[in-house]
């Protein structure tokens, strides 16, 4: 079949036909990359537009990672955070140590000097009460106690007026031991006592008195008392009572009176060995118009101090 040359002449426009038509060569392709082959302004606005990168770049999300960051995260960065800032506070308030809390070698060891401190306060005080009203010390010897068997105590009153001078003067334990009007049934026991003094002081003993009585004894014992005695200006007779000086020792008297009747010398011996003495009154003597009272010494009497019912 034929074609109609006039129909495709006339369809090119140009004139020009299909065999005309021809592949650029390859420096003809890179001359279509210069300016002047840019083509009209609107591709050239375009190509300004896309020539600066401004959408080429990659989308940055770290704000929206930082803001968005997970639940684990977050709390474990607000840990972090909270843990500096305390340590931070903690650093700032921190005082360096005084000389109350500095560490003294105590062996091997460091111990705070205010702990020292107290340590030693502690002992001064105990040692300043130990000193000011602790007892002295008391014990029986056996060499010099003995019974007063030729005392007649209703030489110079009756019982009845013995009686009253008794429970003013001694110290009195059971005023039933007062039941017999016959010199023979009470027997006077003189028991020598060493009193020593570790303090400092002067010591002042007024008076003495039975502490403990063995219970099938209670109603034996009569009075105890310091045998010591001085004469008013009027003719009274009134216990003294015993004096220590400081840093010393001394022996003194008891006196204890005891109705033997019916009594034999072993239960006698055993009411005698059985008893617990104590002091009345005692004061310590700090300064020339000044006294403390004391803690009462007691006195166990010891089993070697013998006495006898019948004179040997």
């Amino acid at each position: 079949m034929a074609i109609d040359r006039s129909i495709q002449t006339k369809r090119s426009g140009s004139g020009n036909t299909m065999d005309t038509l021809r592949v650029p060569d390859k420096l003809d392709m890179d001359k279509l990359s210069h300016n002047t082959y840019r083509g009209s302004k609107t591709n050239a606005v375009a190509d300004e537009i896309f020539s600066g990168g401004r959408y080429t770049k990659q989308t940055r999300f770290g704000a929206a990672d930082e803001k968005y960051e997970g639940a684990e995260q977050r709390k474990k960065r607000e840990g972090t955070e909270d843990a500096e800032n305390i340590k931070s506070r903690s650093a700032r308030h921190k005082k360096a140590p005084d000389r109350l809390h500095q560490g003294v070698k105590v062996g091997s060891s460091y111990v705070e000097r205010k702990k020292v401190i107290i340590w030693i306060t502690v002992a001064l005080v105990l040692l300043a009460c130990a000193l000011l009203f602790l007892p002295p010390l008391m014990n029986s010897t056996s060499g010099e106690t003995r019974v007063d068997h030729n005392r007649n105590i209703f030489e110079k009153m009756g019982m009845t007026e013995f009686k009253t001078f008794a429970l003013s003067n001694y110290s009195v334990y059971n005023q039933e031991a007062f039941s017999s009007e016959k010199n023979e049934n009470y027997r006077i026991i003189e028991m020598t006592v060493h009193v020593q003094n570790s303090s400092p002081f002067q010591v002042t003993i007024p008076q003495y008195k039975a502490l403990h009585v063995p219970k099938m004894y209670e109603d034996k014992l009569c009075y105890v008392s310091s045998a010591r005695m001085t004469t008013t200006s009027d003719g009274t007779r009134k216990v003294a009572g015993d004096v220590i000086e400081g840093f010393s020792g001394k022996d003194v008297t008891i006196e204890m009176m005891i109705n033997v009747k019916d009594m034999t010398e072993e239960e006698l011996d055993e009411c005698v060995t059985g008893m617990v003495l104590t002091t009345v009154g005692a004061k310590k003597k700090i300064a020339k118009k000044v006294t403390v009272p004391c803690i009462p010494a007691v006195l166990f009497i010891s089993d070697a101090v013998t006495v006898h019912l019948e004179p040997q």
